[in-house]
């Protein structure tokens, strides 16, 4: 048995100990906030490639290293990969601004991150997705996801895909677009896009990173695409009875057909900057988002939490 097989987060050195570095993208972001804290207590050294370390250092414990830059500048890119034994890609955005474009975050900057890694000898590329990414065009974001994907797949470094469903938890997410909607309109209704069918498998922020970090710990999980989602499978309907109950709010649900919404989501993202929903995640909703619902635990060997346990923490909002 080698050593790095009974403590996977050390490496030896002519004799002396030392830990793995890690770099973090994304570290400020809804997973990278709870995962860098975790790494830390694991006690790797964590590095993060950020735009302003003066904001990052708000946000990210005491003891992460900063490195300015940008994941569409190679040369910051470059600078930050020199001396990491680990990467941990979780820079993505779900909505396009200006030329902040899938194609330019989710495809060129993993690009740019891969050649880096692999020209700086990183051992272990690990790139969190998202479930549903397809060779698909028609939906934007999971295709953009998936040639992200092909990048690492085809890297030549040993790589990892993690492909999340819905994650929620502290910090802004996919439930906060919800009670987006909630305040938009006016009491006692609540919009539902169709007949609120498409499925879901909403997994907590904290049972993400707990697979993130089996993944960081375990040698054997390399060249591998996994699915995680939680231990349910949830309608849109479903997840919103959820949330309300959470909420404490009591509120009929209004079905709006598809094709009126189709109509409706374009005009107001034309009026708002920031919508409940743009017609790309609406043109998503056309597919469910589940996959195995033991998945988490066939591949890292715990449970993790139902939505209604994991929803407390909006209790009192």
């Amino acid at each position: 048995m080698k050593i790095a097989d009974i403590f996977p987060q050390r490496l030896i050195f002519w004799g002396k100990e030392r830990m793995h570095v890690i770099l973090v993208t994304g570290g400020t972001g809804l997973v990278g906030k709870h995962l860098v804290g975790a790494l830390l207590k694991k006690g790797y050294t964590v590095r993060c490639l950020v735009r302003s370390p003066k904001k990052a250092g708000e946000v990210l414990p005491a003891g992460v290293e900063l490195v300015r830059g940008d994941i569409n500048d190679p040369e910051s890119v470059k600078k930050a990969c020199q001396g990491v034994d680990k990467v941990i890609h979780l820079v993505a955005i779900i909505r396009e601004h200006d030329e902040q474009t899938f194609e330019h975050i989710n495809v060129e900057g993993t690009l740019n991150l891969v050649i880096a890694a692999g020209q700086a000898g990183v051992k272990h590329f690990i790139h969190i997705s998202a479930l549903g990414a397809c060779d698909n065009s028609r939906y934007k974001y999971v295709y953009s996801k998936w040639r992200g994907e092909e990048a690492v797949r085809q890297s030549g470094l040993n790589w990892t895909i993690l492909r999340p469903s819905v994650i929620y938890g502290a910090g802004f997410n996919f439930f906060d677009r919800m009670i987006q909607s909630l305040q938009m309109f006016p009491k006692p209704f609540v919009p539902v896009p169709g007949r609120g069918k498409t499925l879901f498998q909403p997994i907590a922020v904290e049972d993400v990173v707990r697979c993130i970090l089996r993944v960081c710990e375990n040698p054997g999980l390399t060249a591998r695409v996994i699915e995680i989602g939680g231990p349910e499978h949830l309608s849109y309907s479903q997840m919103l009875d959820r949330l309300l109950e959470c909420l404490g709010e009591k509120r009929y649900k209004l079905y709006i057909p598809m094709p009126l919404m189709r109509l409706v989501v374009p005009l107001m993202g034309s009026i708002l900057r920031d919508p409940p929903v743009t017609p790309v995640e609406l043109k998503q909703m056309d597919l469910d988002n589940i996959t195995d619902i033991d998945a988490v635990e066939n591949n890292f060997g715990f449970r993790p939490k139902a939505l209604h346990n994991g929803l407390k923490y909006l209790a009192g909002r």
